[in-house]
């Protein structure tokens, strides 16, 4: 049998018993959403099957329990492999579950990165399966999952921002005065702060473009760069970034 057919033969067999033991391993829903979740990140280098997807959302929807072990169980998957396609359907599974999953995700995947779960922190990713383009490959989920964590970092301090100015306005009862928009508020080292931020968030993206090796070899490398994928996020940070930019250039204006 020629390497690349061993290779995808003794992918298939791990996924196959992968998916035997979490279907005796525990109760019914949390079986159903290991079974999905290893499925939607089979060995196969091509994207997950969208139903695989929704089944994990819909199994975590309004469970914190269900987001807890939807979490848990990426990171051992995550922990475990050294198959670079296993590592970026991952990385590509918790993408779609931060931006269309339960709120609780991003809680818990935040947590669980900083708690020293392999989950988003994949600076010591290497796949060992030898091939030419395995550098590249490697290279491609460091650099993603950075992006993803600092990415999550940015959100996660917007919503302590806006928790702490929604008890600010309460605290002063000013509902029928003008609001003033949060950034105008702010100091203009904050200010240019957060552009910093912003413009930095932007460079991890440019470092996730593929390189030639994988743009080509890589149709999941591709898939994650595009516009279904990692362009939505930065998308949102370009729009922060402008309006950082636009309050930044009203303080400083004489």
């Amino acid at each position: 049998m020629a390497p690349s057919k061993l290779k995808k033969a003794i992918g298939a067999m791990k996924d196959q018993t992968s998916i035997s033991l979490a279907k005796v391993g525990s109760s019914d829903s949390l079986s159903d959403l290991e079974v999905a979740i290893v499925k939607a990140t089979r060995h196969e280098e091509y994207p997950a099957e969208e139903r695989h997807v929704r089944e994990i959302l819909n199994l975590t929807r309004f469970s914190r329990a269900h987001v807890a072990a939807c979490v848990t169980i990426v990171s051992k998957r995550l922990g475990k492999t050294k198959n670079w396609v296993v590592a970026i359907k991952a990385l590509m599974l918790i993408h779609r579950l931060l931006n269309d999953g339960d709120a609780a995700y991003e809680q818990e995947i935040f947590f669980a990165t900083r708690r020293g779960t392999r989950l988003l922190n994949m600076s010591g990713f290497r796949d060992s399966s030898r091939s030419e383009d395995s550098w590249d490959f490697s290279a491609f989920v460091r650099t993603y999952a950075l992006y993803l964590d600092e990415q999550l970092e940015l959100r996660m301090q917007n919503h302590r921002r806006c928790r702490k100015q929604r008890g600010h306005r309460l605290e002063y009862d000013n509902q029928n005065e003008e609001e003033v928009p949060a950034l105008q508020e702010m100091k203009i080292e904050m200010v240019y702060s957060r552009i910093h931020h912003y413009v930095h968030i932007l460079q991890r993206f440019l470092a996730c473009k593929p390189t030639e090796g994988t743009r080509v070899a890589g149709r999941l490398v591709t898939t994650a760069w595009n516009a279904k994928t990692l362009a939505p996020m930065v998308n949102n940070t370009m729009a922060g970034s402008a309006d950082t930019s636009v309050a930044s250039s009203s303080r400083v204006q004489p």
